[in-house]
């Protein structure tokens, strides 16, 4: 809606009385007519005949400071930076505690490099409106300029202060007093804030990292300790305290503390996940089985506690009941993709075992399963390629890696593993070669994993470069000298080569290893 001109008249004089005068200024109806017109103008795009009008209306009253602001503006709008800040500057002139204007001056003066001119301007914005969150950013922007990062850095915290969403500005402040190792300013930050919030667990969380890092291990747990004392009901905090006496005292007595905690706070089903966690990795997965299975009659639908409870028989090598285990709880996740390919992994172990074609089908349906739910997981289908390759199915092994290499170019297993099945048996010498571009792909992303290297070696050996396949299979073994399949071909160079006392050897130490 448009304002009548009357209206814009009475406005006009409010908003232009002198800061201190308690009359209204006497204002020539030219002065109004002619800031109206520049209005007009100005919303209608035509730029430069606004700024007629507006410099009309100056001549009229030159002390009116929203007509020279409204000037400024429209300089800037058509480049005039010059212009612009001439404006600004009269606007202040008038106006000393014009925020608006001092910013506009503030933003001129960084674009000509002026950063220390710039600054002056933000704190002079910072002196009449502390909190200006714009101020305190483009004084930090400016000091990284000037090269004062502990200044920057003190700009940045107020930043964050003033909203603690703003993460990146703690997490600059942060590496800013670490590059300069004034590890006493931000254990003084930390502290101050995590006074005013102390169950801000990421705070407490840096502050915990940096009295490890310096070695201060007792006032990390004094720290945990008060803030525990404080909010004894933060699960979050009791989780950290966890993490604390772990590393400091070990993983018992982690789980002692978190068993008292788990006591007095009975519902807290995500710490009684993590003591279960601890107990497993602690070796006690008996006990961590008990937890976890009254747990599952209270929530049966946490899928990670399913798998956790399934852990506890891997860890002693019961794949069995692990699979038992697994089938009962299966059916009220038919979405999960973990636990699908849990069971694909399970099954494949057992396959293996048993080493029959009715085991091997089970596993390769489970993984299939699983891969249905994510169809490009890497891990899936290298597990499929695994139990097909077991089963006896060679074509389809290489199907699978090669669609795990259009997947992703750099799998440098799926690249060695292509490579070596391949040249398997009496193959042409384009095969051969063809080969050897995979595995040096593979050894370009990993050039010292040992089984790569004694692909290459095997590949080069079978295309007649002796010498180079030698070097290749001995890198290998000074890597890995426990690999008899290695072993073995070591043992087949030097026989080619005619050094049969040393073939002996590596043949005999291959033996022994089988």
């Amino acid at each position: 809606m448009t304002l009548p001109r009357i209206a814009l008249a009475i406005i006009f004089i409010l908003v232009s009385s002198l800061p201190g005068d308690d009359s209204l200024k006497t204002y020539d109806t030219r002065a109004i007519d002619a800031f109206m017109d520049g209005m007009d103008l100005e919303a209608a795009g035509e730029v430069d005949q606004a700024i007629l009008a507006y410099k009309r209306a100056l001549s009229y009253d030159p002390e009116a400071v929203d007509i020279h602001f409204s000037l400024a503006k429209l300089y800037l709008q058509s480049q005039q930076k010059e212009l612009a800040e001439a404006a600004l500057l009269k606007v202040i002139s008038y106006d000393s505690r014009n925020v608006d204007a001092l910013e506009l001056l503030g933003e001129i003066s960084q674009f000509n490099q002026a950063h220390e001119l710039a600054l002056s301007y933000f704190t002079r914005v910072l002196d009449i409106d502390y909190n200006n969150d714009y101020a305190i950013l483009q004084s930090a922007q400016i000091h990284h300029a000037l090269g004062d990062t502990i200044r920057e850095a003190e700009f940045l915290i107020r930043l964050w202060e003033l909203d603690t969403d703003r993460v990146a500005a703690l997490h600059r402040a942060e590496s800013i007093y670490l590059a300069a190792n004034d590890y006493d300013r931000i254990t003084e930050l930390y502290s101050k804030l995590i006074k005013r919030m102390p169950t801000k667990t990421d705070l407490v969380g840096r502050q915990i990292r940096l009295f490890l890092g310096m070695n201060r291990f007792f006032d990390a747990e004094a720290l945990m300790d008060s803030l525990i004392e404080v909010a004894p009901y933060s699960m979050d905090l009791q989780s950290m305290k966890t993490d604390l006496v772990k590393v400091m005292h070990g993983e018992m007595a982690a789980v002692d503390y978190l068993t008292a905690v788990v006591r007095d706070y009975p519902d807290t089903w995500e710490l009684k996940l993590k003591l279960s966690q601890l107990l497993i990795d602690a070796g006690e997965s008996t006990t961590a089985r008990v937890l976890l299975t009254d747990f599952l009659e209270i929530k049966p639908e946490m899928s990670n506690a399913v798998s956790m409870l399934v852990w506890t028989y891997l860890d002693v090598d019961d794949v069995y009941q692990a699979r038992d285990i697994l089938e009962s709880y299966l059916p009220a996740f038919p979405e999960d993709f973990f636990l699908h390919r849990l069971m694909g992994s399970i099954l494949h172990d057992i396959a293996v075992e048993q080493a029959d074609s009715i085991h091997y089908q089970a596993a390769l349906d489970a993984q299939r399963a699983s891969l249905k739910l994510r169809p490009s997981d890497p891990q899936t289908l290298h597990l499929i390629a695994n139990t097909l390759e077991l089963f006896g199915r060679r074509e389809e092994v290489l199907q699978t890696y090669l669609q795990l290499i259009e997947l992703n170019a750099e799998d440098d297993l799926a690249l060695n593993n292509y490579a070596y099945l391949i040249t398997e048996g009496d193959v042409s010498e384009d095969t051969l070669r063809h080969a050897a571009t995979f595995v040096e792909r593979a050894l370009l992303i990993n050039p010292d994993h040992a089984p790569y290297l004694d692909t290459a070696g095997w590949i080069y050996f079978k295309l007649g470069h002796v010498q180079l396949a030698r070097e290749l299979i001995d890198r290998s073994l000074s890597i890995n000298p426990e690999n008899a399949e290695v072993l073995m071909h070591m043992g087949d160079v030097l026989e080619y080569l005619g050094k049969s006392n040393e073939a002996y050897i590596y043949y005999m130490r291959a033996d022994k290893l089988r």
